[in-house]
């Protein structure tokens, strides 16, 4: 068998756009802004193009999340596509290969450039227009944070958040201002910090997307990404109580749902939409079409639920091919899976097992909850075999586990789930070639770019010498 080598060296990662941007912002020999509603452009902008379902990081959109599900993940079966697949990506190599990563560093750093300006520039106070708009910029800021962590760090380790890397913090203008990375425990503080604050000022119109809710939901994204369960659980269960969630044929109507908030979601791209995102999703649904969703997959429905789990109707057809509507935004079905594994991590099985028996039996018609002694062992079939703790998995996380790989199916998560739990490697093929995704490669590399104007910085392992990914 033909084997390819791909070389990557950092001085081989060049890059599109720098973080250094969010210093470049106060335009020259133009008027800047002085009333909150002449700040709020800086936002509308980036919170229109959510709702377009344009490339925006803050809410990923269908082509980011199907890539990262089809391509990157192990979700589909790469080496089974035909033709009409041949612009799927093959593995997370070739996005790294291919600079991919440049896109959500710069653009990320751009929306934090922009809640800078507002933050720190905006003279007018006390209005509602104001508040409105310093907690949509705290949120951006927090949730801009967020993702370049979930991209570009390790998971966080308790333990070791002294020592871990985190990124590059920036709260304010500076033109001289080039900061190496912080750790990780400053990054985490930066986020949850910006979170609450923007959550202080109970915004409540909707236009500006980023509610209290939405920042509390991130909240609760937040403390379950660092292990910090009894966080997770309060924040989970206090959205659990307002967004609960929804039995199958509620569920079916929601997730068909466009255009407006619909049943328990939060937030969503594709609330409008334009001609390009248009394109976009007929394009990448077009193309999935052609690449057969993976046994591995499938597997997790027994042969007695397909029939009765709405969401194996859902997402399958009997040719293997994906037809869920799509979702890119966040929903309290998450809520729920944070609910289950933080519960299990605490060591209390029992509450465990009856959040997700909950969730299945909102899921499933006619359910008979499963029993402590009747759990099924882990699915041979699966690639997870650690837990976020490095522990190997027990039947009931496999459970907890393989529910939220269904119920997120498509919707960009898959792939996060494998980086939190153990980075497994594995290999496909794609035209007689092996890929083998390595552990290191579920951790984006900081751009090269970066380290020519910033001292002190610090490259992810596994990018500072030549390395080959078969």
């Amino acid at each position: 068998m033909k084997i390819k080598n791909i070389i990557i060296t950092s001085l081989a990662l060049l890059s599109l756009g720098s973080c250094s941007k969010y210093l470049d912002i106060k335009p020259f020999d133009k008027v800047l802004p002085e009333t909150a509603e002449d700040f709020s452009a800086l936002l509308h902008y980036h919170l229109n193009s959510i709702d377009m379902g344009e490339a925006n990081w803050l809410i990923p959109e269908f082509t980011t999340t199907s890539a990262f599900d089809a391509g990157y993940g192990d979700d589909f079966e790469v080496c089974l596509s035909t033709m009409g697949g041949a612009r799927l990506p093959i593995y997370i190599g070739q996005y790294i290969k291919n600079n991919g990563y440049n896109d959500p560093y710069s653009k990320l750093y751009a929306y934090i450039r922009d809640a800078n300006i507002i933050i720190h520039d905006m003279k007018e106070t006390g209005t509602t227009e104001a508040n409105d708009v310093l907690a949509t910029a705290y949120a951006i800021r927090g949730v801009s944070y967020y993702q370049l962590l979930r991209l570009f760090c390790d998971v966080p380790d308790p333990e070791n958040l002294d020592t871990q890397l985190g990124i590059p913090i920036v709260t304010q203008f500076d033109m001289e201002a080039r900061p190496p990375r912080s750790s990780m425990r400053q990054t985490l503080e930066q986020i949850e910090s910006d979170l609450k604050e923007s959550i202080s000022y109970n915004m409540t119109n909707e236009i500006y997307r980023f509610t209290p809710d939405v920042c509390r939901g991130f909240l609760a994204r937040l403390y379950f990404w660092s292990l910090r369960w009894e966080d997770a659980l309060t924040e989970s269960r206090q959205l659990l109580a307002k967004y609960p969630l929804r039995n199958p044929d509620e569920f079916i109507t929601m997730m068909n749902s466009t255009g407006k908030l619909t049943g328990n979601q939060l937030i969503k791209a594709y609330r409008g939409i334009s001609v390009s995102s248009s394109s976009q999703i007929s394009g990448s649904s077009s193309s999935l079409t052609y690449r057969p969703i993976s046994i591995r997959f499938i597997s997790n429905f027994p042969e007695d639920e397909k029939e009765t789990d709405v969401r194996y109707n859902m997402s399958v057809n009997v040719l293997r091919q994906f037809k869920k509507p799509i979702f890119c935004g966040m929903r309290a079905a998450e809520f729920k899976f944070i609910e289950a594994e933080s519960l299990y991590h605490l060591n209390r099985q029992n509450e465990a097992l009856g959040a997700i028996n909950e969730l299945r039996r909102n899921r499933i018609r006619n359910y008979t909850d499963i029993k402590a002694d009747a759990i099924p062992a882990p699915n041979a079939l699966e690639s997870i075999k650690k837990d976020v703790t490095g522990k190997d998995l027990t039947p009931l996380l496999s459970l907890i586990l393989r529910e939220r790989r269904k119920e997120f199916f498509l919707e960009g998560d898959r792939f996060y789930e494998m980086k939190r739990n153990g980075r497994p490697e594995y290999t496909t093929f794609d035209n007689g070639t092996k890929y083998t995704t390595k552990s290191f490669m579920y951790t984006m590399p900081i751009p090269i770019r970066e380290f020519d104007i910033t001292d002190n910085l610090i490259q992810n392992p596994g990018y500072n010498e030549i390395v080959n990914l078969y």
